[in-house]
């Protein structure tokens, strides 16, 4: 079993764009939709991780059509990870300290992590914009053999 990081990566931006802008459209359709987004995009990673899709295409085509795009997009891959551990740590640790399961300490902590947080995405496409305009390189996605027909 082998978990490609460019592809989860690169997922992952891809759901976090979409994630993004379906947050700004305030509808009962577009909270349903970003609901059905979160789940389908979990089940991709896990099937993905599980190796059960021996290759992943879609992600691979976008990263073939859009090869530039496809850097910046996975430089912010991670944000749908570290959001979701980040979730579950601070109710651990919320759990351990007061011995209650709500989520008091994560709503109380929120605010100050929001400016480490959007450093570390500034910093991470500042990192893309190097490595696109000045280094010149493109996403390798060389996990899995990708020249059978997808």
């Amino acid at each position: 079993m082998k978990i490609c990081k460019s592809e989860l990566l690169l997922l992952g931006g891809m759901y976090q764009i979409l994630a993004f802008i379906l947050s700004y459209i305030d509808t009962p359709l577009a909270d349903a939709t970003l609901g059905i987004l979160y789940i389908m995009f979990w089940i991709a990673v896990l099937a993905m991780s599980l190796s059960i899709i021996n290759t992943w295409g879609f992600v691979h085509r976008t990263n073939e059509a859009f090869p530039k795009i496809s850097v910046f997009l996975a430089s912010i891959g991670w944000i749908p990870y570290f959001s979701v551990i980040y979730a579950f740590l601070t109710v651990i640790i919320d759990y351990m300290v007061t011995g209650s399961n709500s989520l008091t300490v994560f709503l109380n902590n929120y605010m100050p992590v929001v400016s480490v947080y959007l450093s570390l995405i500034a910093l991470s496409l500042i990192y893309a914009i190097y490595k696109v305009f000045y280094k010149h390189e493109d996403l390798n996605m060389s996990c899995y053999n990708y020249n059978q027909n997808i």
